[in-house]
């Protein structure tokens, strides 16, 4: 008789902790990977003294835009598509302080690319578009955490929940510059686009939860969420000069942020150490924070995904595969956009002609996370129930 539950509830928790948001692109959505630190071991949760410690690398590639739901193929056809290439690499650290409670540290790194299009003045006669690139790289914003076990895990062998909290720290850049190109050949050193910022500027608190529940002997059904406050309104970095009338509208936001999950794994094969799952995502910055003022630019939308998944487990060691497909995007109207519009509409007497006014953005078709984690126990936890 093998002691299934040792396997399952170890090779689950590396779901938990891919529960790190993707960047979409020009929907600015920093990373959160690392919120819970935990991966796989002996089980589900960290023994007390014990270490764990991980990688996880992402990379997406947005230039499907969008305003709405509604998608902008023209932007292909015209060639002036803006193309974002962002990769990411999350440096984790997890300790139990007790069996129940976790303290967590997640280290990020990124180098973000935008690719757009300019016309020089010498093509201006026939429209030639040149395309160039602009960067941003370094460390990104550094996220703390705290999490509970709300039952027992030495008792609660079937399923659990969890709750926590965190703090985003403001330690990456977020009024990075790079050159660009300008109509007349020469170059200029600009602040980058808040899409390819390493930071926000704010510091963020979040609430979680997660929870997991044996279904069917090998299958487990788990869901997670948080959702992360950032009282702070702008980061004082300008994107342009004020637009009458819109005074602080082009001001970097310091956004709040949302995600949830939910899905179902299995494990596999004579070892069990393989699993496969599939999970729902939803994911995005909404138009208005919760905390504070929303008087600054953002690109507001969401992405709703399906998550295939892969986890291998050998001793200590836990790797993973994860790549969810954006199957629908959205990108909704902004609070500047509303400003825009209302201003606009302010001077129309005719109600039949007032405007609605939706910026773009460009969203990702599907990201890719690699994750690997290492358990430091200081003795192997062996559940004293067994599953067969």
């Amino acid at each position: 008789m093998k002691n299934l539950y040792k396997i399952l509830t170890a090779v689950y928790c590396i779901f938990l902790i891919n529960a790190d948001l993707h960047a979409q692109g020009c929907v600015a959505v920093r990373q959160m990977g690392g919120i819970n630190a935990m991966s796989a071991s002996s089980s589900y949760n960290l023994g007390k003294g014990d270490f764990q410690v991980g990688a996880n690398y992402r990379y997406f590639h947005s230039f499907r835009h969008f305003v709405g739901d509604v998608e902008q193929p023209q932007r292909q056809t015209l060639g002036n598509a803006v193309n974002i290439y962002s990769h990411a690499l999350d440096i984790n650290v997890s300790y139990g302080l007790t069996s129940r409670i976790q303290l967590n540290a997640s280290v990020p790194f990124v180098h973000n690319e935008r690719s757009q299009t300019l016309t020089l003045d010498k093509d201006a006669a026939n429209k030639a578009l040149t395309r160039y690139s602009v960067r941003a790289k370094g460390l990104g914003d550094i996220r703390l955490g705290i999490n509970y076990w709300v039952f027992s895990p030495e008792k609660s062998h079937k399923g659990n929940l969890m709750i926590g909290a965190g703090i985003k720290l403001a330690t990456g850049a977020y009024g990075a510059k790079d050159d660009y190109l300008q109509t007349d050949g020469s170059m200029k050193n600009l602040v980058v686009d808040q899409a390819i910022q390493p930071g926000d500027g704010g510091v963020g608190f979040s609430l979680e939860f997660q929870a997991f529940r044996q279904l069917h002997h090998r299958i487990y059904g788990f869901a997670n969420a948080y959702y992360m406050l950032s009282p702070q309104e702008s980061n004082g970095i300008a994107r342009s000069a004020p637009a009458k009338g819109l005074e602080g509208y082009e001001i970097f936001a310091s956004p709040d942020q949302y995600f949830a999950r939910a899905g179902a794994m299995i494990v596999i094969g004579k070892s069990k150490n393989l699993a496969f799952s599939l999970a729902g995502r939803f994911e995005g910055i909404p138009a208005y924070d919760v905390v504070g003022g929303s008087v600054a630019y953002r690109r507001p939308g969401y992405v709703v995904a399906a998550e295939p998944g892969i986890t291998y487990r050998v001793g200590q060691h836990t790797f993973s595969l994860f790549v969810p497909y954006n199957f629908y995007k959205n990108r909704i109207q902004s609070a500047a956009d509303k400003a825009s519009q209302d201003l606009t509409n302010s001077t129309i007497t005719d109600p039949s002609k007032f405007v609605f006014k939706n910026g773009d953005a460009a969203f990702a078709d599907y990201s890719i996370s690699l994750g690997y984690s290492f358990r430091i126990s200081k003795a192997v936890k062996v559940p004293t129930w067994n599953v067969n």
